[in-house]
């Protein structure tokens, strides 16, 4: 129960890790691009200032119009070049912070499904041992019945057993649920001796406890 119980809390920790870490991820990867968009913004008010300076005169001659023209169309297209650039660097950065991002959910989520999965596989291992280990009880107390020859007390034992295999096999591996088949036809052929062959009875019952005895120590 404790390898269960660490491995649950280890659970809860990788998930507020990533609950609490990735934003931390995100805020990292965005922190480039919110200068990018910051310098832009200040390139773009640079160039309304100097169209506002660069006002022609009424009275101006055509060549300082042509001249005035040609620098806000040059500085017109520098922005524009430089607005292009800007836009094609912040596509490329938020591409490779959503494959980031997607990469840690998918990591993350691999990680936990594997955890769940070999908890389940624990947990259920465990209840079974835990049924297999009633049942070696049982039939300990069966054969104390027997010797002291109280057969209806063994009887209701021997049923109660019936029964705590039945659950068992719900948990068991292929491997296991073969075995208990092999314990119930002891177990049956037991009951069917209790009261034409006692000796043989208890026989089977050793016979029963030992196999059990081996079984708990493979698993």
């Amino acid at each position: 129960m404790k390898t269960v119980l660490v491995v649950i809390i280890l659970i809860a920790v990788i998930v507020s890790a990533g609950y609490f870490g990735l934003p931390v991820l995100i805020e990292k990867k965005t922190a480039a691009l919110s200068a990018d968009v910051q310098d832009l913004k200040q390139k773009l008010q640079k160039m309304e200032e100097e169209s506002k300076s660069a006002t022609l005169q009424p009275d101006a001659d055509a060549q300082k119009i042509i001249k005035a023209v040609n620098s806000i169309a040059s500085k017109a297209t520098t922005l524009e070049d430089s607005f292009k650039k800007g836009m094609s660097t912040t596509d490329e950065m938020i591409k490779k912070q959503k494959t980031a991002t997607e990469e840690a959910f998918k990591k993350q989520s691999e990680t936990i499904d594997k955890i769940v999965k070999d908890t389940g596989v624990k947990i259920q291992r465990s209840m079974f041992n835990a049924l297999m280990a009633t049942i070696r009880g049982n039939v300990l107390r069966v054969k104390v019945e027997l010797v002291a020859k109280n057969i209806g007390t063994s009887k209701n034992e021997l049923e109660l057993i019936s029964e705590t295999f039945e659950k068992a096999k719900t948990l068991a591996t292929d491997e296991n649920r073969g075995v208990i088949d092999e314990l119930q036809g002891i177990l049956r052929k037991a009951k069917a001796e209790i009261d034409t062959d006692l000796p043989s009875a208890i026989n089977r019952i050793d016979l029963l406890w030992n196999e059990m005895s081996k079984l708990l120590r493979k698993t």
